[in-house]
């Protein structure tokens, strides 16, 4: 009898161990995969703002008070490198997720770069309207921006981030980031 009930007790209490062991490895690794999320929406969210860095500089250039030239073009420089960095960073995380972002940097490049020029032709007292001819395309800014963030959900979860690598190819990057 007293060998059933040891029999019995030790069951049970290697079954209350077993399971804590289980939960506690689960939840080892749900906090290792938690914690890998945030570290990767934080990535992107500074990859993001890195790109878009480069509207906003096109604003400073046509704003820019006198002797004000070196220091945006300082800025310039910073923007280009914090973006190449990013593209190094992301391209090193998944070559999709890379390529799509590179893409991604090269329409906001494109969409920028003759307003940026046109802005630092322009002299006189800065304006916070720009003019007609110093617009941007604030539309297809948009939507290439939405773009980004749908392939960062993807790229962020790992079963679509998996499909993506698998799946994507570049003429399909090229499509989405078209201007």
């Amino acid at each position: 009898m007293l060998d059933t009930n040891a029999t019995i007790i030790l069951s049970v209490m290697s079954s209350i161990l077993g399971s804590s062991v289980i939960t506690a490895i689960i939840n080892y690794f749900s906090a290792k995969s938690r914690d890998r999320r945030v570290e990767l929406n934080e990535l992107v969210a500074k990859a993001n703002a890195s790109v878009l860095k480069r509207v906003e500089l096109c604003y400073r250039v046509r704003r820019r008070s006198e002797g004000e030239d070196a220091a945006i073009k300082n800025l310039a420089h910073e923007i280009q490198e914090e973006n190449e960095y990013y593209k190094s960073m992301l391209l090193v995380q998944s070559k999709w997720y890379g390529e799509r972002y590179s893409h991604y940097l090269n329409a906001i490049k494109k969409l920028t770069a003759e307003s940026i020029s046109k802005a630092w032709r322009v002299k006189g007292e800065p304006s916070i309207e720009m003019e007609d001819g110093i617009k941007l395309d604030h539309q297809k800014i948009e939507k290439l921006s939405r773009q980004f963030s749908q392939d960062s959900r993807r790229f962020v979860h790992p079963i679509p981030r998996q499909y993506m690598g698998v799946t994507d190819n570049d003429r399909k990057r090229t499509k989405d980031y078209d201007v």
